[in-house]
């Protein structure tokens, strides 16, 4: 009984050590001491050192002053780090517990500078681009005067022509198995959603010689005739016509397109 006694006094001791140890390494000074060491790491580039200041300062003082800035630089970190998972996460933990953080814009954008590099090659699904697209078009919209806006604008061109070659590539896929119509599919979603990337032209390129290769030179004809004044660019339109000409002549099939597009 006697032993349990003392067992007993020994960790409610340990417990008040412990907690009295945790009030001292949380002391206002070492949060100030660890913030500002944080910031001298973080200037110098040293992202994981810094990181490790920054984290601590958010994990012993959640309701501090400093623990908002912390843990947007803690992010910023993990962002330069190329560590875009990570980032995304913790942008987006700062915007949950501190809604009115002066940097609500910056960290806004850099949510979807994350999910932009997470977009996979054309080659792959691309259903993380299509997020992408629409959280920087969400962007644009919150914050339409963001010294930002231009770049998001250009991010969601060059991941729609991605998608759009996406399609394309499909599309010209298909043509090599010999199956013309599934092509036009992807080959017109290009020209109903894509019709101001590069890859319209490609496309409509595509379907003439989809058209070709069902020996269908009538409406070969009558697509190039209808559409011909929609290619931005004259050289793609005279390609067209060009592969219309050597099939009338017989030197156009499908080995030749393998050939022309291996």
């Amino acid at each position: 009984m006697k032993q349990g006694r003392i067992l007993l006094f020994l960790g409610v001791l340990s417990i008040a050590l412990l907690s009295c140890a945790g009030r001292k390494d949380g002391s206002r000074d070492n949060i100030d001491m660890r913030f500002n060491r944080g910031m001298v790491l973080f200037e110098k580039g040293k992202w994981v050192r810094a990181a490790d200041d920054f984290n601590w300062v958010v994990l012993n003082n959640p309701a501090g002053n400093l623990a908002a800035e912390a843990q947007y630089l803690y992010a910023e970190c993990q962002y330069q780090q190329k560590l875009y998972v990570e980032a995304q996460i913790e942008f987006e933990r700062l915007l949950r517990r501190w809604a009115s953080t002066e940097h609500l814009i910056d960290a806004r954008y850099r949510i979807v500078q994350c999910l932009v590099a997470q977009s996979p090659g054309f080659h792959y699904d691309q259903k993380a681009t299509l997020e992408a697209i629409d959280e920087l078009q969400a962007f644009i919209d919150d914050f339409p005067d963001s010294p930002q806006r231009t770049e998001a604008e250009g991010l969601i061109t060059d991941l729609r022509i991605k998608i759009a070659r996406k399609h394309y590539e499909s599309g010209r896929l298909y043509l090599k198995w010999d199956r013309p119509s599934p092509a036009r599919l992807y080959f017109d979603v290009v020209l109903s959603q894509y019709y101001d990337t590069a890859y319209a032209d490609e496309a409509r390129v595509g379907i003439v010689i989809s058209y070709i290769l069902e020996e269908d030179l009538e409406a070969a004809h009558s697509y190039l005739g209808q559409n011909g004044a929609k290619f931005a660019n004259e050289e793609s339109r005279s390609e067209a016509a060009s592969y219309i000409e050597m099939a009338e002549q017989g030197k156009f099939d499908l080995s030749f397109y393998i050939r022309l597009y291996k």
